[in-house]
C-alpha cells in the first residue's frame, strides 16, 4: 500500500499570452482523472470545510466519493444543497478551502477544482440524479422575481417538491450576474446553459423580458401567487460622481461587462484604467486586455492588504492570474477628475492616499491633496459596486419591510421578510453577495415557503428533506425541514 501524499496536486494555468487573445479561452487547466483522485484522497474527513461553506455542502462526502472514483455520487451529494455544481466549480470564492485543516502546511484541498471535475465529466444530470418529485398534497404556485443563482436555485427546490413556479426575468436570458457579470473565460456559457436547462426541466417557467413594475405589477404577483421570492440581485450601479464622469469612454463595470457578455466588442483603446479593487474590477481589467488594450491599470483607494476579499485563497488566486497577464496595480489612490478632449476621456487625475487607522478595524484612505498625478488613458471603467433597485415595490409594501441602513432586506432564518408571504435572498439580503451565499439563501427560502404554504393550507405536508433521489440519501448535510409553524413577524431576526 502506498502512503497518501498530502501535498496539494498543483492547479495549472494556460499560458497567459495565449489565453488573453480571446474572450472565451479558459484560465485553469482541469484536473485529469488521476489528478482529481489523488487530490480528493488527501481529504481527512474532518468537516472543517463545511463550516466555511455558506450552503453547508457535505464537502468531505463528495471528495471521498471522488477519491473512490465515484463522481456520480459526488454529483448527488452536491445537489443536496447546490444545483449549480459546474458554476461553483468554476467561480465559487471557495471560503471552504480557507477552513481546510491542511491549509497551513501542505495546501488546502482544491475543493472547487474537484467540484469542477465532477460537473464537467457528467453530461446528463437527469440521468445520474434521477430526482423524484415529492407529492405534498394540494396545489400551490410561487412567483420568483429574478432568474439569477438564488432565484433559479429556489425554483429548483420548489419544483421538485411539486410547486408550480413562475420566474419573472427582466432580461432576455437566465443566469443573472452569472451571465451578465462574469466573463466567459471564467465561466463557460455552455456549462451555465446546461445547468439552467436542467433546473427548468422540472417544470419552472421563465417569463423573459418581463420587468416587475413595468410589464407586470408586484401587487398582481402578490395577489395571484401563494408566495413571492425576491431575488433581483444588485443592478443599480454605484458611481464615483467624479468630475468628467459623463465623458465618452467612461463606463460602469456592470454596463461594460454586460455589453461584452452579450457579444458587443467595445473599443477600449490602448490604455485602460479600472477604478476599484474587488473581483469585478479584476474581471473588467482582464476583459479589457482581451479586447485589445496594451496597458491596463487597476486603481484602488486602499492598500493591497485592505482590498476586498483579502485575506483569502481566492483573492490571492485572482491577483496571481491578473499579474500573470501583466495587469498593473496602483494602490492607495483616489481619482478626483476625469479629463478629456472633444467629449472623449483622455486621462485621469488622482491623489495619493494615506492609510489611517480609524479604530473600526479597517484602515481608511485619506487623500494627500498635495500629491496629484495624471494618467493618460483611453477608457475608464468604474468597478465601484452596485445596489438593489426596489422601486418596483409599492409604498404600502415598502413601509412594512424591515431593511438595513445599506438598503438590504432583513429576513428571518427561513428568508422571509417582515411582510408574511414575501421571501427574499441573494445580494439583497446577505453581506457576502456571492453565488454560493445566494444559493444558501434560496435553500432556506424554499424550506420557509413550503412551511408557509402548509400554514396557509395550500399544501398538506412538508417533506423531511428537499431532495428525493431514486436512491439515497447520499449526504450527511441536506435541507432538512422541521414541520413547524414559520416564525412570525415579531420573531423575525436578521441572519446576515
Amino acid at each position: 500500500m502506498n502512503p497518501v501524499n498530502y501535498s496539494r496536486v498543483p492547479i495549472k494555468r494556460y499560458d497567459p499570452d495565449t489565453r488573453i487573445r480571446t474572450l472565451n479561452a479558459p484560465t485553469l487547466i482541469p484536473y485529469t482523472l488521476d489528478e482529481v483522485v489523488a487530490e480528493a484522497s488527501r481529504c481527512l474527513g474532518c468537516g472543517l470545510c463545511i463550516q466555511g461553506c455558506p450552503a453547508k455542502i457535505d464537502i468531505p462526502g463528495y471528495q471521498i466519493a471522488v477519491a473512490n472514483g465515484d463522481i456520480e455520487t459526488g454529483l448527488k451529494i452536491n445537489f443536496e444543497k447546490l444545483p449549480f455544481v459546474a458554476v461553483c466549480g468554476n467561480v465559487c470564492p471557495h471560503p471552504c478551502e480557507d477552513n481546510c485543516v491542511l491549509d497551513d502546511n501542505h495546501g488546502s484541498i482544491a475543493t472547487r477544482h474537484i467540484k469542477k471535475f465532477i460537473a464537467e465529466n457528467i453530461e446528463d444530470y437527469n440521468e445520474v440524479l434521477k430526482v423524484r418529485k415529492n407529492d405534498l398534497g394540494g396545489k400551490a404556485k410561487v412567483a420568483i422575481i429574478g432568474a439569477g443563482p438564488s432565484g433559479l436555485t429556489a425554483a429548483f427546490y420548489l419544483s421538485i417538491n411539486g410547486i408550480d413556479v413562475e420566474i419573472f426575468e427582466q432580461t432576455s436570458r437566465g443566469g443573472g450576474m452569472m451571465f451578465h457579470g462574469i466573463p466567459e473565460f471564467r465561466l463557460p456559457r455552455y456549462l451555465l446553459d446546461k445547468e439552467i436547462e436542467h433546473i427548468l426541466s422540472y417544470g419552472a417557467k421563465i417569463h423573459y423580458n418581463t420587468k416587475v413594475g413595468r410589464d407586470v405589477q408586484f401587487m398582481d404577483l402578490l395577489n395571484n401567487f401563494d408566495a413571492v421570492y425576491i431575488s433581483i440581485g444588485n443592478w443599480k450601479p454605484n458611481r464615483t460622481h467624479v468630475k468628467g464622469e459623463e465623458l465618452k469612454g467612461v463606463y460602469h463595470a456592470l454596463e461594460f461587462l454586460g455589453r461584452v457578455n452579450q457579444g458587443e466588442r467595445i473599443d477600449v483603446g490602448e490604455t485602460v484604467a479600472i477604478i476599484g479593487g474587488g473581483f469585478t474590477a479584476f474581471d473588467a481589467a482582464r476583459v479589457s486586455l482581451r479586447l485589445g488594450a496594451k496597458k491596463v491599470y487597476v486603481l484602488y483607494r486602499r492598500s493591497k492588504e485592505d482590498r476586498p476579499g483579502y485575506p483569502s485563497s481566492n483573492a490571492e488566486e485572482e491577483l496571481e492570474e491578473a499579474e500573470e497577464e501583466k495587469i498593473e496595480f496602483v494602490w492607495e489612490v483616489s481619482p478626483f477628475e476625469y479629463v478629456g478632449e472633444n467629449g472623449k476621456v483622455t486621462g485621469i487625475k488622482y491623489w495619493k492616499n494615506k492609510m489611517v487607522d480609524s479604530g473600526s478595524g479597517r484602515r481608511e484612505p485619506v487623500p494627500m491633496k498635495d500629491q496629484e498625478f495624471l494618467m493618460k488613458v483611453d477608457t475608464i471603467i468604474e468597478a465601484t459596486g452596485q445596489k438593489p433597485d426596489l422601486s418596483f415595490l409599492p409604498n404600502e409594501i415598502m413601509s412594512k419591510l424591515r431593511m438595513t441602513q445599506s438598503g438590504d432586506l432583513i429576513v428571518n432564518q427561513y428568508n422571509m421578510t417582515s411582510y408574511p408571504g414575501i421571501f427574499a435572498g441573494g445580494d439583497i439580503t446577505n453581506k457576502r453577495k456571492d453565488i454560493i451565499s445566494g444559493v444558501a439563501d434560496a435553500g432556506r427560502a424554499a424550506m420557509g415557503i413550503l412551511l408557509y404554504l402548509k400554514d396557509k393550507g395550500k399544501i398538506m405536508r412538508v417533506p423531511k428533506r428537499l431532495t428525493n433521489f431514486e436512491q439515497g440519501p447520499y449526504s450527511t448535510t441536506y435541507y432538512e425541514i422541521r414541520d413547524e409553524k414559520i416564525p412570525t413577524v415579531l420573531q423575525i431576526t436578521s441572519i446576515q
